[in-house]
């Protein structure tokens, strides 16, 4: 019995040795690799959009010229969800301070931070304000630049 169950063994894998059976399998994994990317990259963007804060800019800001590029929450290394990064744009040359506030969701202020700011016409940059360690940015919250 133990003979007959090598030559099947011998025969099975010269048969899945052949080109075209190692190509379908190749095939098989590509799709499924492709698969699992998708799942992977819709999660993720499911999760940001989740916890996408709203981020606005106060009207006067805009007539000196601010406007503001991307967005993003993060956690600095003391806090959770408590460090807003704003790509901010300047149309015109600035300076002076510009403060976030943050506001939970029933409007009540919860935090608020200052960056002294100074940028050139055309120019942008990233600008991070750090709240203090309690403040826990979410998706219930609005955050206001001034």
């Amino acid at each position: 019995m133990k003979p007959f169950v090598f030559v099947l063994s011998a025969i099975l894998v010269s048969a899945c040795s052949t080109g075209e059976i190692k190509e379908s399998i190749n095939d098989a994994g590509d799709a499924a690799g492709q698969t699992a990317g998708e799942f992977f990259e819709g999660a993720t963007k499911g999760v940001q959009k989740a916890f996408d804060v709203k981020v606005s800019i106060d009207p006067q800001l805009k007539t000196k010229g601010i406007e503001l590029g991307k967005t993003q929450v993060a956690s600095d290394s003391v806090g959770t969800d408590n460090l807003l990064t704003v790509y901010v744009i300047f149309n015109q040359n600035f300076k002076g301070k510009l403060t976030a506030k943050a506001f939970d969701d029933k409007k009540l202020e919860m935090g608020r931070s200052s960056m002294e700011v100074q940028g050139k016409k055309d120019e942008a940059k990233y600008i991070d304000f750090h709240f203090d360690s309690r403040v826990n940015l979410d998706s219930k919250n609005e955050l206001v630049i001034q």
